[in-house]
């Protein structure tokens, strides 16, 4: 296979110009577009962003994202039987825990340090939330074991 090469478009007063950049060596986030179905597209793998305020822009969608679906998973596991609520309360919690793990190494250099403590406070709140549930649900079923218990020695 060949070498692949790596370009950089820039705008310039120049139509058509294109700079070669060592992009490895650019501090910058990088991320995989979506594919696209069109025939008459540039296929492209990766996108390395090095303007600052882009990247702040997009590091606040992706963490605004994953917290909207921590959100949702929270919302259907409360709105579903109990029987099943554990485990997937277990899985919220895990979910948690891996989004504060990419705030920390990843995101956490390109955000504002207030905004990266405003989504460790709503993590926090989240995950505080989920264990108190987890907690009622440990009882309930205590609870139950109990009566079953009460009620298998009454006969």
């Amino acid at each position: 296979m060949g070498v692949s090469k790596r370009f950089v478009v820039t705008k310039e007063q120049i139509k058509g110009a294109i700079t070669y950049l060592e992009y490895e060596r650019i501090n910058g986030v990088s991320f995989k577009p979506k594919k696209s179905d069109f025939e008459d597209m540039i296929n492209v793998s990766k996108v390395v962003v090095i303007n600052p305020s882009l990247i702040e822009k997009l590091v606040n969608k992706k963490c605004k994202r994953t917290l909207e679906k921590l959100i949702k998973m929270t919302g259907v596991i409360y709105d579903q039987d109990d029987e099943d609520g554990d485990a997937g309360l277990s899985f919220i919690l895990n979910e948690i825990e891996k989004f504060r793990q990419l705030l920390d190494s990843k995101y956490k250099e390109y955000m504002k340090e207030k905004e990266y403590k405003l989504y460790l406070k709503k993590l926090e709140i989240i995950e505080s939330e989920v264990k108190l549930r987890k907690k009622v649900l440990e009882k309930k079923l205590e609870s139950e074991i109990s009566m079953e218990e009460k009620k298998g020695k009454g006969r």
